[in-house]
């Protein structure tokens, strides 16, 4: 049995409208529709994660390959259920509707794909048959169900009737737009779900702005993946294709700014650089107002429709037009004028600052800006000191005020989680003033370990340790590389030095790696006074890892997890693959998720080497449980021989990122998933580290 005619038909000749509609205005006059103006969007998933998520052994290589990215068109294919988020203007909507097009239009033929800006190109595939797409555009306010029925009546009967259950047909369910149902944009999610749950033939691809989607706890079988912006080779391909146009012969478009896909099309038609998105704006509109008064204009009709206050939603569509001419608007408003609408949609209207704050750059009036946004009380001054930290230019009384702001953020864990990690990233800009190579005491006794919950866990039982020191933190990049600095050891961390990195964990590193910073560690503590002559620095016992992230949990039965918090899972307790970041983050930035004992990013994060062996069997361990003094904690053991690995990291489920699952790696392997933090204890422990 097929698909119901009429239903397939109400799908193609929805789909098929959109292929038609306008895309692009090129700088001669004419205008490129979907069809011919698509450009296709890479994500931020590399060929390097989905194979064996970056690991890599010390003899691969000496230093990391330039990623090599998935298209968002390969993720849809690859996940039954996806979100997708991106910013304003970075290409959801167009991605989607081109989607839906070409799969009623004959489907998708292998082409040839630029994956970076090095030269790698890869064919681009679909290989699913007969997938029909449905096109949703959320409203706020409004049940899956009744979104379902006004975009096509009918369906839900559709589905009922066992007609689409018996077909081989698929069901492409758009959700274009979930951010603007707020935090029910998780209901929506979950509805959608469950609706795929009952129906196995359905597929879901949700569509939803970064800075909104970023904080929303991912419901469990829901991917998600961040498009990314275009790549110069892709501006460059498709100025020619579209326009004729030579961009490295004009310099057009191929500035920071243009590389936001609106922001592309402005500086294209603008013949602009595209440096920055203001002046790509300017450009563009002078273009199409043709004089300073129908430009005014143009801006007020801007603000307006941002705002609310018209009803036709096709004045402007694209809300990256609407907030870069909303902006040069507020250019001539008070501060409080452009402020107020930031403390009731944040996301939408922090865009719209952000520009007017690079137009009024240098003056008094950049200045009120600032003060209007961290004027106030609770998460709107929070808040408006994270955007005033993207404004503010210099050093001074004013920043840091904004500075203890981001570190009120981290601290409390307030604000969303992405939040959280944009103010992690400024002030490690700035210069974090945490003492990020702080311990915790950990006290010595009988504790239960491990866990029935995994095989290599089992079974748990009484284990013993002594009183030793860890790391409130993991090692963090400028901790690491102050070692390297001064040894000249090879690291191979694309982003070790980054500037907004160096209070995010060191990663990219062996297990010799970690030992050696030990070793290091050890000497220049012993000289500053700050451990004794008869102490070391090392990496945690598996043993001491568990004690320290566990304390005196017990075993809560062989279905239950235990985690640094308690034996319940919670939403924002912890960088794992819940949390979306797909990356490491500053660390702290989860204060939910602290330890006993106080320690931070025992859950997720980073896997963290220990001194323990695992054996040579990736699968099954060679050291098993109860815990023994056989050997398991031999330093000189074969390079063959794993070591254990705890923690998970930020690509780890729930049922990893926790104080009991156990991982292993050979100590030459690395990647940019793994890390460590220290513990100081008594050099006779072990026999000795050296």
């Amino acid at each position: 049995m097929t698909v119901p005619t009429v239903l397939r038909a109400a799908l193609f000749s929805k789909a098929r409208e959109f292929g038609l509609a306008p895309l692009l205005s090129l700088p001669d006059g004419s205008v490129a529709d979907l069809q011919t103006g698509y450009i296709p969007l890479l994500v931020n998933f590399s060929f390097e994660d989905k194979a064996a998520k970056g690991l890599r052994k010390l003899k691969d290589q000496t230093e990391p390959e330039p990623a090599v990215y998935f298209s968002a068109l390969e993720v849809v294919r690859d996940n039954p259920a996806l979100l997708l988020s991106g910013e304003t203007g970075s290409g959801k909507t167009t991605f989607a509707k081109h989607l839906a097009f070409r799969l009623v239009s004959g489907g998708y033929s292998p082409l040839p794909l630029s994956r970076n800006d090095h030269g790698a190109v890869h064919s681009e595939n679909w290989d699913l048959d007969d997938v029909l797409p449905l096109y949703v555009p959320v409203v706020a306010g409004k049940t899956l169900a009744t979104l379902l029925e006004d975009t096509l009546p009918g369906l839900a009967r559709a589905l009922s009737d066992g007609a689409c259950a018996a077909s081989d047909a698929t069901l492409l369910l758009i959700l274009d737009g979930v951010e603007a149902t707020g935090t029910g944009g998780i209901s929506l999610l979950n509805e959608a779900l469950l609706l795929q749950a009952h129906h196995p033939g359905v597929r879901l691809l949700a569509l939803g702005e970064a800075s909104v989607v970023k904080g929303w706890p991912m419901p469990q079988g829901l991917v998600r993946h961040d498009l990314l912006p275009l790549l110069g080779v892709q501006r460059r391909q498709a100025a020619a294709k579209l326009a004729g146009l030579d961009l490295e012969a004009t310099g057009i478009a191929l500035g920071t700014a243009a590389a936001n896909p609106a922001q592309f099309a402005m500086a294209m038609i603008g013949g602009d650089a595209g440096e920055t998105a203001e002046a790509a704006a300017d450009s563009w509109l002078l273009k199409v107002a043709g004089d300073k008064q129908t430009a005014n204009f143009l801006c007020g009709l801007a603000f307006d429709a941002l705002t609310g206050k018209l009803d036709d939603p096709g004045v402007m569509p694209v809300s990256r037009v609407r907030q870069l001419l909303a902006a040069r608007h507020l250019a001539s408003q008070a501060a409080e004028e452009a402020v107020r609408p930031f403390r009731t949609e944040p996301a939408l209207w922090a865009p719209v600052l952000k520009s007017l704050a690079a137009r009024l750059s240098g003056s008094d009036r950049a200045v009120s800006l600032i003060e209007a946004l961290i004027s106030g009380e609770g998460d709107d001054v929070l808040r408006g000191g994270l955007l005033a930290a993207d404004i503010i230019t210099g050093p001074g009384a004013l920043r840091d005020r904004i500075a203890a702001l981001l570190l009120a953020i981290i601290g409390d864990g307030a604000l969303t989680a992405p939040e959280r990690e944009k103010a992690g990233r400024k002030l490690s800009v700035w210069g974090d003033p945490r003492d990020l190579e702080a311990l915790a005491d950990v006290p010595g006794g009988s504790f239960t370990f491990g866990s029935n919950t995994h095989p290599n866990s089992a079974p748990p039982h009484r284990a013993v340790v002594g009183d030793f020191r860890i790391g409130l933190y993991p090692v963090t990049n400028a901790s690491y590389g102050t070692f390297i600095a001064e040894t000249g050891r090879p690291w191979r961390s694309p982003d070790g030095f980054s500037e907004d990195r160096r209070n995010a964990p060191a990663t990219d590193l062996t297990w010799r790696d970690a030992c050696a910073y030990c070793d290091w560690l050890t000497d220049r503590w012993r000289d500053a006074g700050r451990i004794r002559a008869d102490e070391i620095v090392r990496l945690p016992s598996e043993t001491e890892w568990e004690r320290a992230a566990r304390g005196d949990q017990p075993d809560y039965g062989d279905e239950t997890i235990v985690y640094p918090w308690g034996n319940i899972w919670r939403d924002d307790a912890a960088n794992s693959e819940e949390a979306g970041f797909n990356n490491t983050c500053t660390v702290g930035l989860f204060p939910k998720g602290r330890s006993p004992y106080g320690c931070y990013d025992m859950a997720g994060q980073v896997w963290e080497w220990g001194t323990t062996l695992w054996g040579e069997d990736m699968a099954t361990p060679s050291f098993t449980y109860p815990y023994a003094d056989d050997g398991r904690e031999a330093l000189d053991a074969a390079p063959s021989i794993r070591r254990i690995l705890r923690g998970g990291c930020f690509s780890s489920g729930k049922l990893k990122a926790c104080c009991t699952y156990r991982g292993s790696l050979e100590p030459d392997g690395f990647w940019r998933g793994n890390g460590f933090r220290i513990v100081i204890a008594k050099a006779a422990r072990h026999g000795g580290w050296r």
